[in-house]
Protein backbone atom coordinates (compact mmCIF):
# COMPACT_ATOMS: atom_id res chain seq x y z
CA UNK A 1 0.00 0.00 0.00
CA UNK A 2 1.46 3.44 -0.89
CA UNK A 3 2.79 5.34 2.11
CA UNK A 4 0.16 8.13 1.91
CA UNK A 5 -2.73 5.68 1.67
CA UNK A 6 -1.39 3.75 4.66
CA UNK A 7 -1.07 6.96 6.68
CA UNK A 8 -4.63 8.00 5.84
CA UNK A 9 -5.97 4.55 6.66
CA UNK A 10 -4.48 4.84 10.13
CA UNK A 11 -5.84 8.35 10.63
CA UNK A 12 -9.34 7.43 9.50
CA UNK A 13 -9.65 4.89 12.28
CA UNK A 14 -12.31 5.78 14.81
CA UNK A 15 -11.26 7.48 18.04
CA UNK A 16 -10.45 5.05 20.85
CA UNK A 17 -13.41 3.92 22.91
CA UNK A 18 -13.83 5.19 26.43
CA UNK A 19 -12.71 8.77 25.85
CA UNK A 20 -13.44 10.60 29.08
CA UNK A 21 -14.19 14.03 27.61
CA UNK A 22 -15.79 15.03 24.31
CA UNK A 23 -14.72 18.49 23.13
CA UNK A 24 -16.37 20.41 20.33
CA UNK A 25 -13.87 21.45 17.65
CA UNK A 26 -15.16 24.43 15.68
CA UNK A 27 -14.28 24.92 12.03
CA UNK A 28 -15.43 28.18 10.45
CA UNK A 29 -14.05 27.41 6.96
CA UNK A 30 -17.03 25.90 5.17
CA UNK A 31 -15.60 25.48 1.68
CA UNK A 32 -12.68 23.59 0.12
CA UNK A 33 -10.09 22.59 1.12
CA UNK A 34 -11.41 22.58 4.70
CA UNK A 35 -14.78 21.03 3.81
CA UNK A 36 -14.85 19.20 0.49
CA UNK A 37 -17.75 16.85 -0.17
CA UNK A 38 -17.88 14.36 2.68
CA UNK A 39 -14.29 15.02 3.71
CA UNK A 40 -11.74 17.80 3.67
CA UNK A 41 -8.88 19.13 5.77
CA UNK A 42 -11.03 19.89 8.84
CA UNK A 43 -12.23 16.31 9.25
CA UNK A 44 -8.73 14.95 8.58
CA UNK A 45 -7.29 17.29 11.22
CA UNK A 46 -9.81 16.11 13.83
CA UNK A 47 -9.14 12.44 13.05
CA UNK A 48 -5.39 13.05 13.23
CA UNK A 49 -5.62 14.83 16.60
CA UNK A 50 -7.97 12.20 18.06
CA UNK A 51 -5.46 9.52 17.16
CA UNK A 52 -2.74 11.46 18.99
CA UNK A 53 -4.98 12.09 22.03
CA UNK A 54 -5.42 8.33 22.50
CA UNK A 55 -8.80 8.64 24.18
CA UNK A 56 -7.84 11.19 26.82
CA UNK A 57 -10.11 13.60 24.94
CA UNK A 58 -12.14 13.21 21.76
CA UNK A 59 -12.65 16.17 19.42
CA UNK A 60 -16.06 16.37 17.75
CA UNK A 61 -16.08 18.45 14.57
CA UNK A 62 -18.63 21.25 14.27
CA UNK A 63 -18.65 23.41 11.12
CA UNK A 64 -20.31 26.81 11.35
CA UNK A 65 -20.12 30.34 9.97
CA UNK A 66 -17.35 32.61 11.22
CA UNK A 67 -19.81 35.08 12.69
CA UNK A 68 -21.39 32.24 14.69
CA UNK A 69 -17.96 31.22 15.96
CA UNK A 70 -17.21 34.84 16.85
CA UNK A 71 -20.38 34.93 18.95
CA UNK A 72 -19.43 31.73 20.77
CA UNK A 73 -15.93 32.97 21.49
CA UNK A 74 -17.18 36.35 22.74
CA UNK A 75 -19.98 34.97 24.93
CA UNK A 76 -19.97 36.26 28.51
CA UNK A 77 -20.10 32.68 29.81
CA UNK A 78 -16.71 31.99 28.24
CA UNK A 79 -15.60 29.85 25.33
CA UNK A 80 -16.02 26.10 25.73
CA UNK A 81 -14.28 24.06 23.03
CA UNK A 82 -11.43 24.51 20.58
CA UNK A 83 -11.41 26.64 17.43
CA UNK A 84 -9.45 25.31 14.47
CA UNK A 85 -7.18 26.99 11.90
CA UNK A 86 -7.33 30.52 13.35
CA UNK A 87 -4.65 33.19 13.68
CA UNK A 88 -4.67 36.02 16.27
CA UNK A 89 -5.36 38.77 13.71
CA UNK A 90 -8.47 36.91 12.49
CA UNK A 91 -10.33 37.50 15.75
CA UNK A 92 -8.65 40.65 17.06
CA UNK A 93 -6.39 38.94 19.60
CA UNK A 94 -2.94 39.90 18.33
CA UNK A 95 -1.65 40.41 21.91
CA UNK A 96 -2.92 36.86 22.68
CA UNK A 97 -4.51 37.99 25.93
CA UNK A 98 -8.10 36.85 25.34
CA UNK A 99 -7.42 33.22 24.42
CA UNK A 100 -4.84 30.46 24.67
CA UNK A 101 -3.03 29.90 21.36
CA UNK A 102 -1.22 26.67 20.55
CA UNK A 103 2.00 26.68 18.53
CA UNK A 104 1.16 27.00 14.81
CA UNK A 105 0.61 23.67 13.06
CA UNK A 106 0.36 25.16 9.54
CA UNK A 107 2.06 28.14 7.90
CA UNK A 108 0.02 30.12 5.41
CA UNK A 109 -0.23 33.52 3.74
CA UNK A 110 -3.00 35.64 2.28
CA UNK A 111 -2.70 37.01 -1.24
CA UNK A 112 -4.71 39.42 -3.33
CA UNK A 113 -6.42 37.67 -6.25
CA UNK A 114 -7.72 39.78 -9.13
CA UNK A 115 -8.36 39.56 -12.87
CA UNK A 116 -5.44 39.70 -15.28
CA UNK A 117 -7.29 42.31 -17.35
CA UNK A 118 -7.84 44.45 -14.23
CA UNK A 119 -4.89 43.66 -11.95
CA UNK A 120 -4.79 44.92 -8.36
CA UNK A 121 -1.27 45.54 -7.10
CA UNK A 122 -1.39 46.33 -3.41
CA UNK A 123 0.90 49.21 -2.45
CA UNK A 124 -1.04 50.35 0.61
CA UNK A 125 -4.61 51.58 1.15
CA UNK A 126 -4.39 54.14 -1.65
CA UNK A 127 -4.11 51.33 -4.21
CA UNK A 128 -7.58 50.04 -3.22
CA UNK A 129 -9.54 53.30 -3.57
CA UNK A 130 -12.77 52.84 -5.51
CA UNK A 131 -12.48 49.05 -5.80
CA UNK A 132 -14.99 46.31 -5.02
CA UNK A 133 -13.73 43.78 -2.48
CA UNK A 134 -15.16 40.26 -2.18
CA UNK A 135 -14.93 38.97 1.39
CA UNK A 136 -16.40 36.12 3.43
CA UNK A 137 -19.21 36.61 5.95
CA UNK A 138 -17.82 37.21 9.45
CA UNK A 139 -14.16 37.30 8.42
CA UNK A 140 -11.97 40.19 9.52
CA UNK A 141 -9.49 41.68 7.06
CA UNK A 142 -6.99 43.98 8.80
CA UNK A 143 -5.77 46.59 6.34
CA UNK A 144 -9.03 46.44 4.38
CA UNK A 145 -11.90 46.62 6.88
CA UNK A 146 -10.79 50.09 8.01
CA UNK A 147 -11.59 51.49 4.54
CA UNK A 148 -14.88 49.73 3.81
CA UNK A 149 -17.59 52.31 3.24
CA UNK A 150 -15.00 55.06 2.85
CA UNK A 151 -12.79 54.29 -0.13
CA UNK A 152 -13.87 50.76 -1.11
CA UNK A 153 -16.98 48.57 -1.21
CA UNK A 154 -17.18 45.15 0.44
CA UNK A 155 -19.58 42.38 -0.50
CA UNK A 156 -19.64 38.97 1.18
CA UNK A 157 -20.03 35.34 0.20
CA UNK A 158 -20.08 32.09 2.20
CA UNK A 159 -16.70 30.80 0.97
CA UNK A 160 -13.61 31.50 -1.11
CA UNK A 161 -14.82 29.60 -4.17
CA UNK A 162 -17.88 31.84 -4.40
CA UNK A 163 -15.59 34.86 -4.46
CA UNK A 164 -13.51 33.40 -7.30
CA UNK A 165 -16.73 32.99 -9.27
CA UNK A 166 -17.50 36.67 -8.58
CA UNK A 167 -14.12 37.69 -9.97
CA UNK A 168 -14.57 35.65 -13.14
CA UNK A 169 -18.04 37.17 -13.62
CA UNK A 170 -16.70 40.70 -13.14
CA UNK A 171 -18.80 41.25 -9.99
CA UNK A 172 -15.76 42.16 -7.86
CA UNK A 173 -12.33 43.65 -8.45
CA UNK A 174 -10.34 41.61 -5.96
CA UNK A 175 -10.49 39.19 -3.07
CA UNK A 176 -8.02 38.20 -0.38
CA UNK A 177 -7.56 34.51 0.27
CA UNK A 178 -4.96 32.02 1.48
CA UNK A 179 -2.50 30.95 -1.19
CA UNK A 180 -3.03 27.35 -0.10
CA UNK A 181 -6.76 27.66 -0.80
CA UNK A 182 -6.19 29.17 -4.24
CA UNK A 183 -3.82 26.35 -5.20
CA UNK A 184 -6.35 23.77 -4.06
CA UNK A 185 -9.35 25.49 -5.67
CA UNK A 186 -7.70 25.59 -9.10
CA UNK A 187 -8.84 21.98 -9.50
CA UNK A 188 -12.44 22.89 -8.68
CA UNK A 189 -12.31 25.77 -11.15
CA UNK A 190 -11.13 23.34 -13.81
CA UNK A 191 -14.03 21.01 -13.00
CA UNK A 192 -16.49 23.90 -13.30
CA UNK A 193 -14.76 25.03 -16.53
CA UNK A 194 -14.08 28.44 -15.02
CA UNK A 195 -11.22 30.27 -16.76
CA UNK A 196 -8.62 30.21 -13.98
CA UNK A 197 -6.20 31.71 -16.50
CA UNK A 198 -8.12 34.99 -16.20
CA UNK A 199 -7.05 35.35 -12.57
CA UNK A 200 -3.74 36.32 -11.04
CA UNK A 201 -2.30 36.05 -7.55
CA UNK A 202 -0.30 38.97 -6.19
CA UNK A 203 3.46 38.48 -6.10
CA UNK A 204 3.75 39.75 -2.53
CA UNK A 205 1.85 38.17 0.38
CA UNK A 206 -0.86 40.46 1.72
CA UNK A 207 -0.23 38.90 5.14
CA UNK A 208 1.59 35.89 6.56
CA UNK A 209 0.39 33.86 9.53
CA UNK A 210 0.30 30.54 11.29
CA UNK A 211 -2.81 28.46 11.94
CA UNK A 212 -3.46 27.42 15.54
CA UNK A 213 -5.74 25.66 17.97
CA UNK A 214 -7.52 28.31 20.09
CA UNK A 215 -8.94 27.63 23.54
CA UNK A 216 -10.02 29.48 26.65
CA UNK A 217 -7.19 30.43 29.00
CA UNK A 218 -8.53 28.01 31.61
CA UNK A 219 -8.50 25.00 29.26
CA UNK A 220 -5.74 23.45 31.38
CA UNK A 221 -4.79 19.87 30.47
CA UNK A 222 -6.50 19.96 27.08
CA UNK A 223 -4.50 23.06 26.11
CA UNK A 224 -1.28 21.34 27.20
CA UNK A 225 -2.17 18.25 25.13
CA UNK A 226 -2.93 20.29 22.01
CA UNK A 227 0.19 22.43 22.47
CA UNK A 228 2.33 19.30 22.46
CA UNK A 229 0.58 17.87 19.40
CA UNK A 230 0.70 21.15 17.46
CA UNK A 231 4.40 21.66 18.14
CA UNK A 232 5.23 18.26 16.63
CA UNK A 233 2.86 18.39 13.65
CA UNK A 234 5.00 20.31 11.11
CA UNK A 235 7.61 17.53 11.15
CA UNK A 236 5.26 14.56 11.64
CA UNK A 237 5.19 12.39 8.50
CA UNK A 238 1.47 11.64 8.62
CA UNK A 239 0.52 15.28 9.08
CA UNK A 240 2.98 16.47 6.42
CA UNK A 241 1.35 14.07 3.95
CA UNK A 242 -2.08 15.52 4.73
CA UNK A 243 -0.87 19.13 4.54
CA UNK A 244 0.83 18.59 1.18
CA UNK A 245 -2.29 16.94 -0.23
CA UNK A 246 -4.23 20.12 0.56
CA UNK A 247 -1.57 22.33 -1.07
CA UNK A 248 0.05 23.71 2.09
CA UNK A 249 3.80 24.14 2.33
CA UNK A 250 5.66 22.24 5.04
CA UNK A 251 9.12 22.66 6.60
CA UNK A 252 12.04 21.20 4.71
CA UNK A 253 12.58 17.56 5.71
CA UNK A 254 16.28 18.22 6.30
CA UNK A 255 15.38 21.00 8.75
CA UNK A 256 13.09 18.59 10.60
CA UNK A 257 15.92 16.06 10.87
CA UNK A 258 18.30 18.72 12.19
CA UNK A 259 15.81 19.82 14.83
CA UNK A 260 14.87 16.30 15.92
CA UNK A 261 16.11 14.96 19.24
CA UNK A 262 18.35 11.84 19.22
CA UNK A 263 15.40 9.77 20.47
CA UNK A 264 13.21 10.98 17.60
CA UNK A 265 15.82 10.12 14.98
CA UNK A 266 16.82 6.76 16.43
CA UNK A 267 16.03 3.68 14.36
CA UNK A 268 14.84 0.37 15.88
Amino acid sequence: MPRRRLALALLLAVAPAGADTIVKAYNSYRGPPYVDGKGGLASELVRYVNLKLEGRYTLQLVSLQRRQLNQLMEASAGFDGVALFLSPAFIGDVPRKRFHWSPPFLDDSNAIVSRIDNPVRYEGPASLVGLRFAGIYGNRYPGIDEYVGKSLVRTNAPDAMSNLRKLVAGQADFTVMPRSSFRYLRRQMDREKLPVGQLQVGDKPFSQFGRHFVLAHDAGKLAAELDKIAAAMPCDRAWRSIALHYQFTVPDAAACRRNATPRETARP
